[in-house]
């Protein structure tokens, strides 16, 4: 049995397997760039890993605050474009 997928499915077939790729690298190459950096400060493994697990767990609130407010603040005014150009620009700085 052959199933043919139609090219909007193609799109998001790419764009899984893209964003698959991306996540795999930030979490497994970030964990290691950020280790090099402390080593090369001088910072202990114990202090270093506190450290990594403090910012992870700080942005992992930040992100899930500002998440739902600020897709539900785009939903409210109608500024969809503006918000996500505003909210791409903050990540790329």
């Amino acid at each position: 049995m052959t199933s043919k997928s139609t090219p909007i499915e193609r799109k998001w077939i790419w764009y899984d397997v893209g964003n698959s790729a991306f996540t795999l690298l930030v979490s497994t190459l970030l964990p290691i760039f950020f280790h090099t950096l402390a080593a090369d400060a001088g910072i202990s493994e114990t202090d270093y890993l506190a450290y990594w697990a403090y910012a992870t767990s700080i942005v992992t609130v930040i992100v899930a605050v500002l998440g739902p407010t600020i897709g539900y603040l785009s939903d409210l005014r109608g500024v969809k474009t503006k918000v996500f150009a505003v909210t791409i620009l903050i990540g790329a700085v």
